[in-house]
């Protein structure tokens, strides 16, 4: 589930307890409680200022996130060489098997 829609649902729940929706800091922590363990350190290392800042910057971190997911290459695979038309495979040089010692 995205923060977007989150966010959403979490507002919606709100009407249902309203001893947290009457408080700021309840709602705040409530919301932020909800985020994945990753997102939450980030959010709360941007110090926001209110639920509304949290949902915000929630969403802009998520955003960055994902952003920069698709942008990364995943690594080479090790040994892996590229497919060059023509090109011939390398040629390692045989070794005699040893026979194990009885």
């Amino acid at each position: 589930m995205s923060v977007g829609e989150y966010a959403r649902r979490f507002s919606s729940l709100l009407a249902y307890v309203p001893h947290v929706s009457d408080r700021e800091r309840e709602k705040r922590n409530r919301f932020m409680e909800g985020l994945n363990e990753d997102l939450y350190s980030l959010v709360l290392a941007s110090s926001p200022t209110s639920y509304a800042d949290d949902v915000d910057k929630a969403m802009d971190i998520e955003e960055g996130l994902r952003n920069r997911k698709s942008r990364v290459q995943p690594p080479a695979m090790q040994g892996s060489r590229p497919n060059v038309p023509g090109a011939q495979p390398p040629q390692f040089p045989s070794h005699p098997r040893s026979s194990p010692s009885s």
